[in-house]
């Protein structure tokens, strides 16, 4: 008895330690400006919670700093409104930011919070088909994995959604096994969670359709009812909150585009991106790749085949699915990394238990450890960069606006249509200039600030008052301008 409770305690220790490693991992460049890899993508989600403390709570109307519409065909955004997903991380984010105020930090630490936590998760689910041994492996792997490491602290709803995803079917796993309501309902909520932070979770469907397929046909009829109530309760929230926000098309990303719309489905490019520069290099560093390919081939129990492959399937239709997507973006795959550590552990595991003598477990641990060093080791090679600030300029130039420009300033901040520089300046306005200066001065532009002399801003150099200029940046005043000579 004392030894079941010191190995439990033990285990227990063991799984704390992992995941205050994961969590110590995450705050690397904790104060940095938001500025590095995507972050476009982090600075419109940074802004909604910002604009929370501005400009009211209202989670049902979230509003990000830019003026132009999320879609190409909608009508303008006046109200500057942002409806990429129900806004569950603001709404997590938005009482730190109440009580330390709006500090980057605080945005940063709760993906980093839910993005550790997913640590306990993933071992609870995957100790009751692989094992204690592969379950230990793969969340100290999802703990130290670069890439996984990055996007667990960007201020983006995409680690809150792997965890509700992960913690999902781990209830739903163990409702299974006992047919408890609580379980049900508690993992009907997570399964909610997912897909309101990120539409494209519903594809975790088909790894619930996994679990029910490892019932008897007798016990799924039985369950009838409460698989309906699982249905209703996951899917319902996502379709109120679909209905509402299709009154603000110009709040909503046009997404058609992520389909396939540059024809690259299944072409050498698509496969070179998604399964040789994703996989392969940034998540498996290589060494990785033949502990996966490994997992993926050896023998398993029947539970493991039909729910880990279930969940697989539908991972991979919407890779294939929304092609364009995945390949432009890679923190698309995200979701994927539960799954990649899972296999990976898997292979792992199966070289250290081939091993019959005391040399050849030393041979098969040496060469597995070497491959998982191998692993993290070039997966943090390739992924170093997204810490980098991509221009110091922007960020220096957002501060100074900041303190010299009223608070009431609507700006023009040209960066590619990218709103990471609006987001420095901290005010409304513009992240581009798609129509003549003189009709955004009507729409109420009151001050221009460019990281580029280009000819556009030095006509506006010419014609208009300079508030501040260094050899980086400059801040134009639109209110006190000459007209031009005809």
């Amino acid at each position: 008895m004392r030894r079941k409770l010191s190995a439990k305690w033990g285990y227990s220790l063991l799984l704390i330690a992992i995941f205050s490693l994961a969590f110590l991992l995450r705050t690397y460049h904790l104060h940095w400006p938001l500025a590095d890899w995507h972050s476009w993508r982090q600075a419109d989600t940074a802004a909604v919670t910002r604009n929370f403390i501005k400009e009211g709570f209202h989670p049902f109307y979230p509003q990000f700093d830019s003026f132009w519409a999320l879609n190409s065909y909608g009508p303008k955004n006046i109200h500057r409104y942002f409806f990429a997903e129900f806004p569950l991380y603001n709404i997590l984010v938005y009482p730190l930011y109440r009580y330390w105020g709006v500090n980057l930090a605080a945005g940063r630490l709760v993906s980093i919070l839910f993005s550790s936590l997913t640590v306990f998760s993933l071992y609870w689910l995957v100790r009751p088909y692989s094992g204690k041994g592969v379950a230990f492996l793969a969340v100290f792997l999802w703990a130290t994995m670069p890439y996984n490491v990055y996007y667990g602290r960007v201020i983006m709803p995409d680690p809150l959604h792997v965890f509700c995803g992960v913690t999902a079917l781990a209830f739903l796993s163990y409702w299974r096994q006992k047919g408890s309501w609580w379980q049900l309902i508690t993992g009907g909520i997570f399964l909610a969670l997912t897909i309101l932070t990120k539409p494209y979770g519903i594809v975790l469907g088909a790894a619930i359709v996994g679990l029910l397929l490892l019932l008897p046909l007798k016990e799924i009829w039985r369950r009838r009812w409460q698989i309906i109530v699982l249905a209703f309760i996951s899917l319902t929230p996502y379709l109120l909150w679909r209905w509402h926000i299709n009154h603000y098309p110009e709040g909503q990303f046009g997404t058609d585009w992520l389909i396939n719309s540059t024809h690259i489905r299944f072409r050498p490019a698509f496969f070179r991106w998604l399964f040789y520069e994703r996989l392969t290099k940034i998540m498996l560093g290589g060494g990785g790749l033949a502990l996966f390919i490994t997992g993926l081939l050896a023998p398993k129990k029947k539970e493991e085949w039909i729910f880990y492959f279930s969940w697989l399937f539908g991972l991979l239709v919407f890779l294939f699915y929304f092609a364009t997507g995945n390949v432009t973006h890679d923190y698309y795959q995200l979701p994927f990394v539960p799954l990649v550590v899972i296999f990976t552990s898997q292979g792992a595991w199966y070289w250290w238990r081939q091993a019959k003598t005391k040399w050849r477990y030393l041979w098969n641990g040496s060469i597995v450890v070497s491959l998982l060093a191998m692993m993290l080791a070039i997966g943090w090679y390739e992924t170093q960069g997204y810490w980098h600030i991509n221009n110091w300029a922007i960020v220096e130039a957002g501060q100074a606006a900041d303190k010299l420009l009223p608070k009431d300033a609507k700006v023009i901040a040209p960066y590619n249509n990218d709103s990471a520089f609006l987001y420095q300046v901290n005010r409304p306005g513009w992240p581009s200039v798609p129509e003549p200066i003189g009709k955004l001065i009507k729409r109420g532009a009151t001050h221009y600030i460019s990281v580029s002399f280009d000819s556009l801003t030095r006509r506006l150099m010419d014609r208009c008052r300079v508030v501040k200029q260094t050899k980086s940046w400059v801040i134009i005043d639109l209110r006190q301008c000459q007209k031009e000579k005809s």
